[in-house]
C-alpha cells in the first residue's frame, strides 16, 4: 500500500493527505479510488481509536456499574490525569475549587451536526477544521495550525466574571491554545497583560510569562488521551484545571478577556488529530456559599445525564463533590434538590425525568454520607425555563438541577 501511494504521489495523480484524511483522487478508476481512500481513512480511525478505546471502556464501566443504584462520588474513577498530583510551590496538591458559572452564555454538544461539515455554531479564524465521529461520538477535529471561534454577534462578550470547560483529545505533544481574545483581530490594548495559554496532556501554562505547572509522574499516553479543562476568570484572577488538578493561578491579571479563540498546535511527528467536544462558557463562578448566602439557590449545569436518562454520569463527579463538600462544611444547611428539564418532548414525560434526576442526585449524596432530612426533592420539567426561546444555548440553559435552601 506504501508502495502504490508513493508511486501514485510521484506521478502527481495523489494529492498529498491532509492531517483530517480529506483525500483528492482526480483522474482515477471508481475501485481504486473507494480502495485508497478506504484505506487510509481506517488507517487515521485506528489512530484516533487506540486513544479513544480506554477512556471509554473507563466510561462505559462507571455508568454500567452505576444504572440502577445511587451514584456514589467516593468512589468514582479518577480522571486520567489525576494518576499522580500537582505539584504547586513544591508541594503536592490536586485542589479544585473550580465552580462553574450559572448563566451559560455558549454551549455546544455538537446535535445534529453533519460529520464532515464545518461546525454550525463556530466561525473558522484560520486552517481547517471539521464535525467528525470518535468512537460514535461527535466531535470537532482541529488540524493542525487551525483556529475556530464561537459565533457571537458582538466583538466583545466574556464578562467581568466568567468560566470556560471543555473536553479536548490530545496526542503527547499536541497542544490546544486559548486566546481570551479573537486571534483574527489580535492582542488588544484593553487586554492588557493576558497572554494566550497552553494546554498538554499534563499541564496548562502561559509560557510567554513561565507562568503554569505540570502534573509530576504522570507519564504522557503516547495514544493520546481526553482532558478536562477548565477555566475561570474573576474580576482580575484566572485559574485554569485539567481533569481535577488546577495547575494555573494567577491573581492578578492587568486586563480584560474579550471573546475567545481556541487552536490546535499539533508536532510534526503527531498521529493523532486534536479533538474539542462539551465547550461551555458561561457568566458568575464565584463561591458556592457566597452564591447561597445571596441568592438562597444554586444553580449547576454539570450534573449530566444522558438524553432520557436519569443515571449521573461519571463527568459529573466533580460538581457532585462540591455540593457535598459545601453540606458536610454547614451540618445545619438543607436543600430541596430540583430538577428541570428543556421542552423537547411531552410535557409529562419531562416532569417525571425530572424527578428521576432530582432523586438521582439524592441517592448519591445519601451514598456519600448525608442525612436524609437535610435534602427534598421536586421535579419541574420544563414549567420553569431560565430561557424561554428554542434555541440551542436556551435549552443548554433550561437543563439544569438547582439546590434551594431550606
Amino acid at each position: 500500500m506504501k508502495f502504490l501511494l508513493a508511486s501514485l504521489l510521484g506521478l502527481g495523480l495523489l494529492a498529498a493527505p491532509a492531517a483530517h484524511a480529506q483525500f483528492r483522487l482526480p483522474n482515477l478508476g471508481h475501485r481504486l479510488e473507494s480502495a485508497v481512500s478506504n484505506r487510509l481513512s481506517q488507517r487515521t480511525d485506528q489512530a484516533i481509536n487506540q486513544g479513544l478505546d480506554q477512556t471509554e471502556r473507563t466510561a462505559t464501566a462507571a455508568a454500567k456499574s452505576s444504572a440502577g443504584k445511587p451514584a456514589d462520588p467516593a468512589a468514582a474513577p479518577a480522571p486520567a490525569s489525576a494518576d499522580a498530583p500537582a505539584a504547586e510551590n513544591g508541594r503536592a496538591t490536586t485542589r479544585y475549587d473550580f465552580v462553574p458559572g450559572a448563566q451559560v452564555l455558549f454551549e455546544d454538544r455538537l446535535t445534529n451536526e453533519k460529520v464532515g461539515e464545518f461546525p454550525s455554531r463556530w466561525d473558522l479564524g484560520k486552517g481547517s477544521a471539521e464535525v467528525a465521529t470518535a468512537n460514535g461520538q461527535t466531535v470537532i477535529r482541529l488540524d493542525n495550525n487551525a483556529n475556530i471561534n464561537p459565533l457571537f454577534k458582538q466583538a466583545s462578550y466574556l464578562p467581568a466574571v466568567f468560566t470556560l470547560e471543555m473536553d479536548v483529545f490530545l496526542g503527547p505533544d499536541d497542544r490546544c491554545r486559548l486566546w481570551l481574545w479573537d486571534e483574527r483581530q489580535g492582542h488588544q490594548p484593553g487586554n492588557g497583560t493576558l497572554d494566550w495559554l497552553d494546554v498538554s496532556q499534563r499541564e496548562i501554562s502561559i509560557p510567554n510569562q513561565h507562568l503554569g505547572l505540570a502534573l509530576t509522574g504522570a507519564p504522557a499516553v503516547r495514544a493520546g488521551r481526553w482532558c478536562h479543562l477548565a477555566l475561570a476568570f474573576n474580576q482580575r484572577s484566572l485559574k485554569a484545571y485539567l481533569d481535577q488538578n488546577r495547575l494555573l493561578n494567577v491573581p492578578n491579571v492587568s486586563g480584560r478577556p474579550t471573546a475567545l479563540t481556541i487552536g490546535a498546535r499539533q508536532a510534526s511527528r503527531s498521529t493523532t488529530p486534536v479533538l474539542l467536544r462539551n465547550v461551555r462558557l458561561a457568566a458568575g463562578g464565584t463561591d458556592l456559599y457566597a452564591r447561597l448566602a445571596a441568592e438562597g439557590r444554586l444553580v449547576t449545569h454539570d450534573i449530566l445525564f444522558d438524553p432520557g436518562q436519569a443515571v449521573i454520569k461519571p463527568a459529573s463527579q466533580p460538581a457532585l463533590r462540591q455540593f457535598i463538600d459545601l453540606l458536610q462544611s454547614q451540618p445545619t444547611l438543607r436543600f430541596r434538590i430540583e430538577g428541570h428539564t428543556d421542552a423537547d418532548g411531552e410535557a409529562g414525560a419531562n416532569l417525571r425525568l425530572s424527578q428521576a434526576r432530582a432523586e438521582a442526585v439524592r441517592a448519591a449524596f445519601l451514598q456519600a454520607g448525608i442525612a436524609p432530612d437535610r435534602l427534598s426533592t421536586l421535579g419541574m420539567g420544563e414549567t420553569k425555563p431560565l430561557d424561554a426561546s428554542h434555541t440551542a444555548s436556551a435549552k443548554a440553559q433550561n437543563r439544569r438541577v438547582e439546590f434551594v435552601k431550606l
